[in-house]
This record gives C-alpha cells, structure tokens and sequence, in this order.
C-alpha cells in the first residue's frame, strides 16, 4: 500500500489524500460501531433509535453510560460494548498514524542513504 523504502518521498497532496482516506475509514468503521452499538441497546435494553445512538456515541467516545442499563443482558452487553470501544481506539489511532508514522520513517531512512 505504501511506497518502497527505495522510492522517493510521496508529494504533500498525496499524502494529504492518504490522511483523508485513512480518516474515511476510521469514520466509516465508526459509523458501523455506533449503528452495531444502537441495534444492542435497542435489543438489549428497548431503547428507542435516538437514546440507542446516544448511549452508543457516549460509550464509544470514553464518556461511559448515559444510564445504568436495567437488564442483566444489558449490563452485559454494555460491559462488552465498552470493551470493544477501548479496542476501537486503538484501531483507529492506529489507521490514522500509520501514514504519519510511515513517512517520518520513509524520510529517515532517505537521509540515511543520502548520507552514505
């Protein structure tokens, strides 16, 4: 996907394109999340679509519960759905440092050769 170390350094407006299709994918998967998160509550707890998707954005962005679930299934899911939350940051910090971190070491390992 990205270019060989051997290769030159990519343009800026590539790589400002390649930010913004890593940030399409972060938000792509975080709009998935939140539907995944409001069809459990909704299940789960008999929440109706707006309360659904405010539990499910308030979980997913670290704020935590809106309320305490009532069921016992509930609990669980939400106890599950924050998990999955703490993994859904990881990812996405690092889809969208991946280009960054890449060209950072892409241009070092140029300076190295050109040092040689």
């Amino acid at each position: 996907m990205y270019e060989k170390t051997s290769d030159r350094l990519i343009s800026r407006k590539r790589f400002a394109r390649r930010l913004a299709k890593h940030a399409l994918y972060v938000l792509a998967i975080l709009a998935c999340s939140i539907a995944a998160g409001a069809v459990g509550f909704m299940i789960f707890e008999g929440h109706g679509p707006e309360q659904a998707i405010l539990h499910a954005a308030f979980i997913l962005s670290g704020f935590g519960l809106v309320q305490m679930p009532e069921s016992a299934i509930g609990k669980m899911f939400a106890g599950l759905f924050g998990l999955y939350a703490n993994l859904f940051f990881l990812a996405a910090f690092s889809v969208i440092f991946a280009p960054i971190v890449h060209r950072i070491l892409h241009r070092l390992h140029l300076d190295e050769e050109a040092g040689s």
